[in-house]
């Protein structure tokens, strides 16, 4: 490393200087040379102008102008000639009306509209114009590479011999420094910067150079040799960044991009001891803040980029070698609040027009000053995520946590008057709450020490760790409600609300959830910690309703769920699973009863919330197990009589145009009434008595039930509002054909093994019970839904009509079974009497269908009848003349004849009727 600095120096001081005066005299004579010549066409371009104007005074007009003396001048040599000013355009004049010969004004022509500009053509990109620069300059770059690996072979000979002792590089350096940038202005103030061609970006190149070689002195004077504290090297860096400030604004862009990549990569050539590199985190943020100083004025837009893209990469190098918490922090949070004022201008910037969010959703192009304060937040909050995830020590994950507090501080309270500026509190805000989670997840130092204190002695305090994180989850939601104050009658407000309401108790639930405090403090001071959280958004919410406006009902109702929400996990801190249930009920009562009487919206979407969550506890957690096998009949029983008076009192509270929440609330009344009368039967009849057909049964009739609730509610919902019924009903549906499987698993163990007897009286048995009442269900399900004009009628009444009859089939089926076999329906059959019995519940279900079609002027009952009459025909001949024998089958055919003589009769009869209207 010392090889190297000293050949940057060798060159510096032995090839750089002795080039440059010989340079600064060449160019001394070829300007004169030229000066001379220059005068001489001037003076042979006035005679010329003299003898045209004489010729042109006794010459006749001409149709076509000739150019005019300037223009000549400016034709014949465009880089000699003067700037001529172009003539002012004629006024506009409206158009005169002239008179005809009978005193009548003629209309005035019509001049055709003017034709737009054409488009202007974007000009090249950067990159583009990079490599036509290095095309253009080629000679210069590769001649400057040669010279440096000249200087550096030649001086690196000299340092190993000793022929240059540290302070003679540092003064040689400085020396040095100063001459190239005295060079280069010199340069720079004879010809321009690029003005002329065969001299440009050559004062650029001295100048950027020597910035670069005074930064490198400095450095290495304190890092390398150690010959300056702390203190003067930070104060000679200040003044090197000024001059450089001063510099950029005075030249072109090459000298920004070269004292910049030049500053950035200088400490990493220099070198230096471990303990002397903390002095690099004010290093490369004075980089930083010297090009976007230049770039204030300049608007390259470019030189602000790398003065914050090479600093940063800078930083985050000397980060994973000298890791310094406190000097990461100050760093960044230069940068970043570098690059919000001196792009601005001003210690209050005052900046409009579209947000960084906008520009990247491509809805509208922000500013130059709003990309580039977006980028300096970005940095700041990025630095401070790192030092909460990958900091060595708690001190260096609360450095971070600190931070990223004061940037969501300075960007909500300090830009207030720049509405451009508004989005960028997103960054610290979501980066704290990411950091909490991601801090836990990774078992990150501060994590690891507040988990320590599960081990402490019974008489040592616990930790307050989490004490003072929720403290800046306060701060979060206390500045965001301090901005939404100064906010009313703006475009942003509810952004502002929103957060004020959601940071504290979002970083109390991951809190909750990843660090788990209550194991560590106790529950009961943890939950006092979240009923506090929940006091002061109370507090908010009544400070946001007195400032009043059009809002206030929205946003104060934002505060008071978040309150609702707090309160309700202090709760399910301390208290058991049924009286959170209760608990939990009731809250969502009160947030609907609190929005009828001052309409606040976000309260029913945190009593949608709460049936959500209720839901989730009768279901998963504690569940269905701990209501079947875990819990008392009383907790069962208050489990879920709690939350179905609450749904009914929501119907009856709730605002008639809160639909979502009415609906809502409907579909949880029916599916928790359905979940208890399941619990019910479960508990009541035992493992093995709730697997038989007759509970199955009912247990399918009760879920059909609950669906069909929910079809019936969709004509009253909004079209948004319907996927929710259906996902409803489909759910229940699933449930209820859950139930049917294991009913006909049972009875077809009672048809083929034997395996149980049907329990109770003929008709009024086990079966009955298990398939009538579906029976019923589905045929009300087919009369009530298949009714024209509702969803689906076409389709459920056909299919519902049809389950119901097939249901009713079975169950006569196996009743007649069961009457002439007894309670064990597998014993061997039929009997004469059994098939007899088959022929007569046909004959008669075939003749009440006539009937009820009669009544209901049904064509499609009429058919279905007549298909019964149809089956009984070919059950009598296909099976009855078999089976039967004796009187029986005489009996068997005789009445079925008279009976296919009635039934034809009454389908006339029905047709007749029909016919007569």
């Amino acid at each position: 490393m010392l090889i190297v600095f000293g050949s940057i120096y060798g060159l510096l001081v032995l090839v750089g200087l002795p080039a440059l005066i010989f340079a600064h005299f060449g160019l001394r004579s070829e300007n004169a040379l030229l000066r001379i010549r220059v005068e001489d066409l001037l003076k042979d371009f006035e005679a010329l102008t003299r003898e045209v104007a004489a010729l042109r005074r006794g010459a006749p007009p001409q149709t076509s102008p000739e150019p005019a003396p300037e223009q000549a001048a400016d034709a014949l040599s465009p880089e000699l000639a003067p700037p001529v000013a172009s003539p002012a355009p004629e006024p506009l004049t409206a158009p005169v009306a002239r008179r005809g010969e009978d005193g009548a004004e003629d209309a005035p022509p019509v001049e055709a509209a003017p034709k737009a500009p054409p488009a202007e053509p974007k000009g090249p990109a950067l990159t583009d114009r990079l490599a036509a620069w290095l095309r253009e300059n080629w000679t210069l770059a590769l001649a400057a590479l040669s010279l440096i690996l000249g200087g550096l072979f030649m001086v690196q000979y000299g340092v190993e011999q000793g022929l240059l002792t540290p302070p003679l590089r540092v003064l040689g350096a400085l020396v040095l420094g100063a001459a190239l940038i005295a060079g280069g202005e010199a340069i720079r103030r004879r010809h321009g910067d690029s003005a002329t061609p065969n001299l440009r970006h050559l004062p650029s190149t001295f100048s950027g150079a020597g910035t670069v070689v005074l930064f490198i002195a400095i450095l290495s004077a304190h890092a390398l040799y150690g010959l300056i504290g702390s203190v003067p090297a930070l104060a000679g860096m200040a003044a090197v960044s000024l001059v450089a400030v001063l510099l950029g604004w005075l030249y072109g862009p090459v000298l920004s991009a070269i004292g910049l990549l030049g500053a950035t990569a200088a400490p990493f050539f220099v070198g230096g001891s471990s303990d002397k590199a903390v002095l690099l985190y004010p290093y490369f943020a004075m980089v930083g803040l010297a090009g976007l100083g230049i770039d204030t004025f300049r608007r390259w837009a470019w030189v602000s980029g790398l003065a914050l893209g090479l600093p940063a990469g800078s930083l985050g190098l000397l980060w994973l070698h000298e890791p310094d918490a406190r000097g990461l922090a100050l760093a960044a949070l230069a940068l970043g609040l570098g690059a919000v004022l001196i792009p601005a201008r001003s210690l209050r910037p005052v900046q409009d027009g579209p947000m960084t969010g906008q520009g990247l959703a491509g809805w509208a192009a922000p500013a130059f000053p709003t990309w580039i304060a977006a980028a300096g937040g970005a940095l700041a909050s990025g630095a401070g995520l790192v030092l909460m995830l990958d900091g060595a020590s708690p001190a260096a994950a609360a450095f971070g946590y600190a931070l990223l507090l004061l940037v969501f501080s300075g960007v909500a309270l300090g830009l207030a008057r720049a509405p451009a500026f508004e989005d960028l509190a997103l960054l610290p805000g979501v980066a704290a709450l990411v950091g909490l989670g991601l801090h836990a997840a990774l078992d990150a130092p501060l994590y690891s020490a507040f988990r320590a204190g599960l081990d402490r002695l019974p008489e040592s305090p616990a930790p307050t760790t989490v004490w003072w994180l929720v403290a800046g989850g306060a701060a979060l939601s206390v500045i965001a409600f301090l901005r939404l104050a100064r906010q009313i009658g703006t475009d942003h407000r509810g952004v502002w609300a929103l957060g004020a309401a959601v940071l504290l108790p979002a970083a109390i639930l991951v809190l909750e959830f990843l660090w788990v405090p209550g194991e560590v403090t106790g529950a009961y001071p943890w939950a006092l910690a979240v009923m506090a959280g929940a006091g002061l958004m109370v507090v908010l919410a009544e400070r946001r309703s007195a400032m009043g406006g059009e809002a206030r009902g929205f946003e104060t109702g934002l505060f008071a769920a978040s309150a609702l929400i707090l309160i309700g996990l202090a709760l399910f801190l301390v208290l058991t699973k049924t009286a959170l249930t209760l608990a939990l009920s009731a809250m969502m009562v009160a947030a609907v009863a609190l929005d009828r009487q001052r309409p606040m919206r976000p309260l029913g979407w945190l009593a949608q919330l709460g049936a959500a969550v209720i839901g989730y506890r009768l279901l998963v957690d504690p569940g269905i197990d701990w209501a079947l096998h875990g819990a008392g009949t009383l907790d069962v029983l208050l489990a879920h009589l709690g939350p179905l008076a609450a749904f009914a009192a929501i119907l009856v509270l709730a605002r008639p145009e809160r639909a979502a929440l009415r609906a809502l609330a409907s579909s949880s009344l029916v599916t928790v009434m359905a979940l208890a009368v399941t619990v019910a039967l479960r508990r009541g009849l035992g493992g093995e008595g709730f697997e038989t057909h007759w509970a199955q049964g009912l247990t399918a009739t009760v879920w059909i039930l609950a669906a069909f609730a929910q079809i019936w509610r969709l004509p009253h919902d909004p079209s948004l509002l319907r996927p929710l019924r259906i996902g409803f009903a489909v759910v229940m549906a699933l449930a209820a054909c859950g139930a049917v499987a294991v009913m006909i698993d049972d009875l077809s163990w009672l048809l083929a093994t034997g395996q149980g007897r049907v329990a109770g009286p003929p008709v009024l048995d086990s079966l009955a019970l298990a398939i009538l009442p579906l029976a019923v269900v589905f045929g009300a399900g087919a009369a009530l839904l298949g009714r024209p004009g509702r969803p689906g009628a076409r389709w459920l009444r056909p299919g519902l009509g049809g389950l119901s009859v097939l249901a009713l089939g079975v169950w006569g089926w196996l009743e007649i079974r069961r009457i002439w076999r007894g309670p064990d329906l597998s014993l061997p059959g039929p009997s004469d009497g059994e098939l007899y019995s088959y022929t007569l519940a046909l004959l008669l279900a075939s003749g009440l269908g006539l009937l009820l079609a009669v009544l209901t002027r049904s064509h499609a009952l009429r058919r279905l009848a007549m298909a019964g009459v149809a089956l009984t025909v070919a059950k009598v001949f296909l099976i009855d003349m078999s089976g039967l024998s004796g009187l029986v089958r005489v009996a068997s055919f005789v009445g079925l004849g008279l009976a296919l003589a009635g039934l034809a009769w009454l389908d006339r009869a029905v047709s007749r009727i029909w016919e007569r209207g």
